[in-house]
């Protein structure tokens, strides 16, 4: 079945972590309530999608951090383009757990939100502060436990490894931590270091040995307590699937509202410039907000990218004959080099290297 998603983002936080290199800016609150004004602008540029969306991922920065009133105005663009949430096949919500309390969670519930993404990162609260993270564990633990209450039964956990400083039996106790609430979902993310981050100025450095050897254990500890690895950076429980996120490895379409949101939609790629006061701006003026690239894919360039974003999934992809014809050369070399495993035109990078997924993809840029 054919997907849409919708994308909104959220471009506050009450403070950014050291790590963070999504448009995001903290201390900018008061410009919510004119955030939401520029949005409901963008939004109505795009009523002729009303209706057609089967996904929603609200994410940020911290959307938790808008009071209920501003939850309120947020509801009223959202289901501008996508009707009663409850309808949708999946609606998600990212939350920060120092800034979703009982209000909100039951907010969000009585909203028709069928999922939520909270953020852990560790449990071990020196690291969480040297990640510069405002929660910590009890905290991260309060807002579980809030959720839960409210009536979701649907919770996404993220969790890093290869932190400074991190030890494996640290991230090992981080993850059996986690496990014993029972999320139906886990994210698990390796710390890289991007330019223009808190940890570039601070030339924090990456630790990549450290972090494929706890990967490699949480991908077998996952899969024993459950929740089967379905992309190289996902693991969830049968029937838990980010679907929004299936939508984008298997090149559906999509369409992101907010500063630096990226879209897809007639084969088109572009992307919303990433500066909040541009976005605000422009709004103001009544134009649409600036734009960060456009591109048309097609051909070849189309082709590759549909190889790379199913062979992020675990099932890979089974490419039509003439994909298959045209990049036989690559996938030769890839079987050769021990990356990939073939089954027909069934292709999917072998289990035990999933870990060094880039050296496949580099073969197809």
């Amino acid at each position: 079945m054919k997907m849409r998603g919708l994308y909104v983002h959220i471009p506050f936080c009450r403070s950014k972590c050291g790590y963070c290199d999504f448009p995001s800016e903290a201390g900018r609150e008061a410009d919510i309530g004119a955030y939401l004004d520029a949005l409901t602008a963008e939004a109505a540029r795009y009523d002729g999608l009303a209706g057609s969306f089967s996904t929603l991922y609200v994410g940020g920065g911290t959307p938790s951090l808008l009071s209920p009133d501003q939850f309120g105005r947020l509801l009223g663009v959202l289901e501008s383009l996508t009707g009663p949430l409850a309808g949708l096949r999946e609606s998600t919500f990212e939350a920060n757990p120092e800034s979703l309390d009982e209000e909100k969670a039951v907010l969000l519930k009585k909203a028709g939100v069928g999922r939520v993404s909270l953020g852990l990162q560790a449990t071990q609260d020196r690291l969480l502060k040297q990640l510069g993270r405002l929660a910590m564990r009890e905290d991260f633990l309060r807002a579980y436990r809030t959720l839960r209450a409210a009536g979701f039964d649907n919770l996404s956990a993220d969790l890093m490894c290869g932190l400074p400083g991190q030890s494996e039996a640290e991230f090992a106790e981080s993850l059996d931590w986690l496990l014993g609430l029972a999320p139906e979902h886990v994210s698990l993310y390796a710390l890289e270091v991007h330019e223009g981050t808190p940890f570039h100025s601070a030339s924090v450095a990456e630790a990549p040995d450290a972090a494929a050897a706890m990967y490699e254990a949480a991908a077998a500890r996952l899969k024993a307590a459950g929740l089967e690895r379905y992309e190289i950076s996902n693991f969830a429980r049968a029937g838990r699937e980010s679907l929004h996120n299936l939508n984008y490895w298997e090149q559906g379409e999509y369409l992101g509202l907010g500063p630096g949101a990226a879209s897809y939609l007639d084969g088109e790629r572009r992307a919303n410039a990433p500066a909040l006061n541009g976005y605000l701006e422009a709004a103001g003026a009544g134009l649409p907000p600036p734009e960060q690239y456009r591109e048309k894919l097609q051909g070849r360039a189309k082709n590759a990218e549909l190889v790379m974003l199913g062979l992020r999934k675990t099932a890979g992809i089974e490419l039509p004959e003439d994909i298959f014809i045209e990049f036989r050369p690559e996938l030769d070399r890839l079987l050769e080099a021990g990356l990939i495993e073939t089954r027909g035109r069934q292709v999917r990078i072998r289990e035990d290297r999933l870990y060094v997924a880039n050296a496949v993809f580099r073969e197809f840029v």
